[in-house]
């Protein structure tokens, strides 16, 4: 950035302002759908224990210390995207019992009411919502650094 003008820096620092707070609309935004997904899936969870009984959805259906051991369904990775910068992605596994891969909401029975199948996708749905709000938050923090760069350079010249 050493070939630009003072003025062509002060645009680019404008634009980088703009994007900035566009990012942090975007943030705030996921964090409103994140918390109302997730109450959905709460009070899903909560319909579902009240239509099958407390008892049918418990921790004590979840397992223990000497359970056979599991692999997660759904996994974030760190990788680099097309202009090197981190980003995360989150596979999700196929339900396969041979490679460990089970479907934790089995634990709670097979015939489940409709609203455990919501809530669990609620729950779905925030793991998705969050990974994305990670993502927003590293661009968020590239752009902010790239902010204070150009300002003490734009002060040194």
């Amino acid at each position: 950035m050493e070939h630009l003008s003072k003025s062509d820096k002060n645009l680019l620092l404008d634009k980088l302002t703009l994007h900035m707070l566009d990012l942090v609309e975007q943030e705030v935004q996921l964090k409103i759908q994140i918390e109302k997904i997730i109450k959905e899936g709460e009070l899903n969870l909560a319909k579902t224990r009240y239509t099958k009984g407390s008892n049918s959805i418990s921790v004590m259906q979840l397992p223990t210390e000497d359970s056979k051991e599991f692999k997660a369904l759904s996994t974030v990775e760190e990788a680099k995207n097309d202009i090197g910068s981190p980003e995360f992605r989150l596979n999700r596994h196929p339900i396969d019992k041979e490679a460990g891969f089970i479907d934790p909401s089995k634990w709670f029975g097979v015939l489940m009411p409709a609203s455990f199948s919501q809530a669990k996708n609620d729950f779905n749905k925030g793991v998705d919502l969050s990974v994305e709000c990670a993502n927003v938050q590293v661009e968020l923090a590239t752009t902010m650094r790239n902010i204070e760069s150009l300002k003490k350079e734009i002060k040194s010249s």
